[in-house]
């Protein structure tokens, strides 16, 4: 009866270790899921922070391209109706010069 005794403690005492470490090892997957939570909270804000300053940057070049754009569109106006003097003025035709002209 003595031997029965001391297998049952030895089964007990192996389940309790093994309860032990698989409590040790819940403790640790929890601190690695914070430690990696923390990580991506770290790298979404950085993230955030260089897809908005990348949205700034393209913004200005839109805006840049958008006056550019516009100051060609005058520019081509302007050759265009001077154009339309040239050509008028070689058919007889007079054709004022508009304030905006600069002529």
């Amino acid at each position: 009866m003595n031997e029965w005794r001391q297998i049952i403690i030895m089964v007990c005492t192996v389940l309790l270790a093994f309860a032990a470490l698989a409590t040790l090892m819940l403790f640790e997957h929890a601190a690695i899921r914070t430690d990696m939570n923390v990580q991506l909270a770290a790298i979404r804000a950085d993230m955030n922070a260089q897809h908005a300053a990348i949205r700034a940057d393209m913004r200005a070049e839109h805006a840049d391209m958008r006056a550019e754009h516009s100051d060609m569109r005058a520019q081509l106006n302007s050759i265009d109706r001077r154009t339309a003097r040239i050509e008028g003025h070689l058919f007889g035709i007079e054709i004022p010069a508009d304030e905006a002209d600069g002529q």
